[in-house]
């Protein structure tokens, strides 16, 4: 089973883009707090939305807004322009929820 249950803040800038097949993507960092025995931490979390989903994220997002997500893991890897390989893991958002209210 993949599933993932996230509650943080977006982050102020959101990488909102549309494929050359039309679809939109919305690209993100969740903050996600969490406490030790010794003091509060957080990790930033890689996310990405795609569609409905990340339109209305790029519309009501931004500007540290809590939200809860559920969605799945997803790795991926590529080569850069300069040859290197590179490798990321994101959550792929399959549904969100604002905690506050805009502003």
């Amino acid at each position: 089973m993949n599933k993932v249950f996230l509650a943080g803040r977006l982050s102020p800038e959101l990488d909102m883009r549309v494929t050359v097949s039309g679809k939109a993507v919305c690209s993100f960092s969740l903050t996600v707090a969490f406490r030790t025995r010794v003091r509060e931490e957080t990790d930033a979390i890689d996310c990405v939305a795609w569609d409905a989903l990340a339109e209305l994220i790029g519309q009501e997002g931004g500007d540290g807004r809590r939200v809860a997500i559920e969605g799945r893991l997803h790795s991926r890897q590529w080569e850069s322009a300069d040859g290197q390989r590179k490798k990321v893991t994101e959550v792929v958002v399959r549904d969100i929820e604002f905690l506050d209210k805009p502003g």
